[in-house]
């Protein structure tokens, strides 16, 4: 598969601000973004058989098994690498098994690891709202509503997702530390590595990252 633009991976702990690096970035580059996450939480809110598994894994702070999430992605990526060139992956692959899974014809061309402490990790995650209606997330910190804990488009109450309580986060990062940190040994080795101190603000992190893709 021949490809002209950077297919980048972007792999980090949770609230590390991959997601709003990425969306920056695939705006940059003018290919798709692809969050693993989001893709989930879509099925899940769709109430389908497969949603409400993904949900018993996600709710506990667990990831969901290898096999569902390299069938919900790699169509996606090819599909996006082939109609655009290119494509920014968000958090896939994020251990050993799905690495193994990650389309044998798509080859990346950069991954970002962006790293912040434990303790911002638990800080940030536990300040994210979302609103159900229009899937809007803020951070009470960083990204507050105009008015205490509501939406500012349609005006309902945020709410904390399940795995944003602090009991889930840990458990999230233990399992990042154990299964995604060899998967970025991996991609180490071919030299395609590119840390990012995530502790700034959004946008000096940007510029560092836009400085990697500088022409």
């Amino acid at each position: 598969m021949t490809n002209q633009k950077p297919i980048v991976i972007i792999i980090g702990p949770q609230g590390s601000g991959k997601g709003t690096q990425g969306k920056r970035l695939a705006e940059k580059l003018k290919v798709p973004y692809l969050e693993t996450g989001q893709l989930l939480r879509d099925e899940i809110a769709r109430g389908s058989d497969e949603g409400l598994l993904f949900a018993s894994y996600m709710n506990k702070g667990d990831l969901v098994p290898a096999e569902r999430v390299v069938a919900l992605m790699s169509d996606k990526i090819r599909n996006a690498v082939t109609e655009s060139g290119g494509a920014v992956i968000d958090s896939f692959p994020r251990n050993k098994e799905q690495a193994l899974g990650f389309p044998s014809d798509v080859h990346p061309t950069h991954v970002l690891a962006i790293d912040i402490t434990e303790d911002e990790t638990i800080k940030r995650l536990s300040a994210r709202r979302v609103c159900l209606n229009d899937k809007k997330i803020y951070n009470l910190i960083s990204n507050p509503p105009k008015h205490d804990e509501q939406c500012d488009v349609c005006g309902a109450k945020l709410v904390q997702r399940d795995d944003d309580t602090p009991d889930a986060i840990r458990q999230r990062l233990s399992v990042y530390k154990q299964d995604t940190e060899p998967v970025l040994e991996q991609y180490q080795a071919l030299g395609i590595v590119h840390r990012i101190d995530g502790m700034p603000p959004i946008d000096e992190v940007a510029k560092a990252v836009g400085e990697i893709f500088a022409e």
